[in-house]
């Protein structure tokens, strides 16, 4: 199967959206199509797809960012998604690695990501692919009803 990884257009965000649903089984929220849109614009170069097939099979949104939490310039995956139909194939690694281009044609040395450490198959993945463990850990808390009123 040959994979095609290009700048993702603003008609792809309804590709996007059905493969982001056939992954988490459920239905997208109103506002992740102005996110999409909200990335396109943004940051153009960090929005990729993959085609296979003549159909989008794959997408990853790559950000440059820094300062936040003291983090040195650093590029992130924000989100990548494989049409299921299609994961396994090295998809994921092909946008991956296309996203790792524009990172360093902008001087990126480290890239991170946010995975649930509860899904081993993501970790056992981006392990896979060089990514190690951080030293940053992720608290949250629930915002109750009513609080902070």
């Amino acid at each position: 199967m040959s994979v095609t990884v290009r700048r993702m257009r603003t008609q792809d965000a309804e590709a996007v959206l059905r493969i982001n649903e056939k992954i988490t089984g459920t239905p997208h929220e109103a506002q992740w199509e102005s996110k999409i849109i909200d990335h396109l614009s943004g940051n153009p170069l960090g929005c990729l797809v993959a085609e296979a097939e003549g159909k989008v099979v794959g997408f990853i949104f790559g950000d440059i960012r820094g300062w936040e939490f003291a983090i040195p310039k650093s590029g992130w995956i924000e989100i990548v998604g494989v049409d299921p139909e299609y994961q396994g194939k090295g998809v994921a690694r092909e946008l991956i690695e296309k996203l790792h281009v524009y990172f360093r044609n902008h001087n990126v040395k480290r890239v991170m990501t946010m995975v649930n450490w509860n899904d081993g198959g993501l970790v056992s993945f981006f392990r896979r692919l060089g990514f190690e463990r951080s030293e940053f850990i992720i608290l949250d808390k629930e915002v109750s009803p009513g609080e902070g009123e």
